[in-house]
Parts: C-alpha cells; sequence; structure tokens
C-alpha cells in the first residue's frame, strides 16, 4: 500500500469528500465552518445530509442556500429568523425534520418557500388559510 494515503482505505473513508474538508459521510459533522460549507455547495452533488448539525450560523445557512440540489437538515432544533430567511432561498427542497422551535417571523420566512420541509408546516398552513378567510 502506497504512503501517500491512496491505497483503498483512503478511497473507502476520504475519497472525494476529503478534498472539499469534510468527512465523505457528511451526517457526522456536528460543526460546519463558513469555509467548509463553500467546499461542499461547490463540490458536492447529489442529496447533502447534514443531519449531525444542530445549529448553523447565518453566513453558514446562506452558503447552504446556494446548494442545487436536495439538502438534509434535520438535526437542527432551532432556527432563529436570520437562519430562516437565508434558508428561504434554497432552490430545491429542505428538510428540517428534527425543528421544535420557530418564531412566527422565522414559520413565515421559511414558508416563503414550498420546498422548505418542517414539521407542522400543514398545520402552520391551515392557520394561514383560516385567518385569510375571518378577515374578509
Amino acid at each position: 500500500m502506497s504512503s501517500d494515503g491512496s491505497g483503498p482505505w483512503w478511497s473507502f473513508f476520504g475519497g472525494r469528500g476529503s478534498k472539499t474538508g469534510v468527512p465523505r459521510n457528511t451526517n457526522i459533522l456536528t460543526v460546519l465552518r463558513v469555509e467548509q460549507a463553500t467546499n461542499l455547495v461547490k463540490a458536492h452533488r447529489g442529496v447533502l445530509q447534514l443531519n449531525g448539525l444542530t445549529s448553523i450560523t447565518p453566513t453558514v445557512a446562506g452558503v447552504l442556500a446556494q446548494y442545487r440540489g436536495i439538502l438534509f437538515l434535520n438535526g437542527l432544533l432551532t432556527i432563529p429568523l436570520q437562519v430562516a430567511t437565508r434558508l428561504a432561498r434554497h432552490r430545491g427542497p429542505l428538510y428540517l425534520g428534527s425543528v421544535r422551535d420557530l418564531t412566527q417571523d422565522a414559520r413565515e420566512a421559511l414558508h416563503e418557500n414550498p420546498q422548505i420541509h418542517y414539521p407542522h408546516r400543514d398545520l402552520y398552513e391551515e392557520s394561514q388559510g383560516t385567518e385569510g378567510s375571518d378577515s374578509t
């Protein structure tokens, strides 16, 4: 086996993902720096799963919103308004399956994008429809 890391173990554990500065299994990430997010957006293809992240900064959210594919952020527990407004710019399916705490403003920002899926979105849509019909 060569000592430069190009053997079979390197391709299994590192491979293409290592060029982005993140592991191939992106679900194990618990912190994502702006540089890593930028590299992922540029180099990753297909479904991007970052389910190990429980929070992200607004800057990282803005970078991830540029990703052109399916994005899973099912580990995020809360989404502040600044993060929500940036994620709402994502132009593909975005899954936020673990979100438990959303302010009304953050929920409204996410709701602007029909491809963003989060718990109780349907209840929010129903309440918005009900409020709209009551005020007319």
